[in-house]
């Protein structure tokens, strides 16, 4: 895999694999942290999709200061924090509000994401975590990322990254066992 971005020129049918295999590798992990971004499935996976379809074309600028997953997360993050600043999104939020005050059945995406794990008071308790907290809860123990990855991912100090995993467990803990710590902060 490296083998081919070590190159000046990479031809169209490696970029094709390369992206492929990104997807196997990391296309699941990526749509589920887009989701903690975005709160919506859908959005969350056309992101994902607008992220290889970047990779595939600026492939030959990955420098490998860094992994490929951390790239590939990085760029995800970049993504979704776009879209949540955009007016679309904004609109989007209004109108759910709306179709759910008028009566509408509208599941959240919390809701929905709830009602696919098997802890559902786990997933709203992670959910109800603010970005900082959550974010880094779920890159640690949902994707596997070490503390440096993510350091490198979202361009924080490694020893804030433990601190926010720290609190965020804390968070968690006072959550689950019945406390209302989470929305203080």
């Amino acid at each position: 895999m490296l083998n081919f971005l070590k190159r000046e020129k990479i031809s169209d049918q490696d970029r094709i694999a390369l992206v492929e295999e990104y997807i196997d590798l990391y296309g699941k992990g990526m749509t589920n942290f887009a989701y903690t971004y975005l709160h919506d499935w859908g959005e969350a996976e056309e992101i994902v999709q607008e992220v290889f379809l970047t990779v595939y074309e600026k492939i030959s600028t990955f420098k490998g200061g860094s992994s490929i997953k951390t790239w590939l997360y990085s760029i995800t993050a970049n993504r979704c924090k776009d879209l949540l600043r955009s007016s679309y999104k904004k609109r989007t939020v209004i109108t759910d509000k709306i179709h759910l005050f008028m009566g509408g059945t509208v599941y959240s995406s919390e809701e929905q994401f709830s009602m696919t794990v098997d802890s559902m008071q786990l997933a709203k308790s992670v959910l109800s975590l603010p970005v900082k907290y959550r974010e880094v809860i779920i890159l640690y123990y949902y994707d596997e990322m070490n503390t440096k990855e993510i350091s490198q991912l979202l361009s924080i100090n490694n020893s804030t990254i433990r601190s926010r995993l720290q609190r965020g467990r804390n968070l968690l803990k006072e959550r689950l066992e019945g406390g209302e710590g989470c929305e203080s902060v």
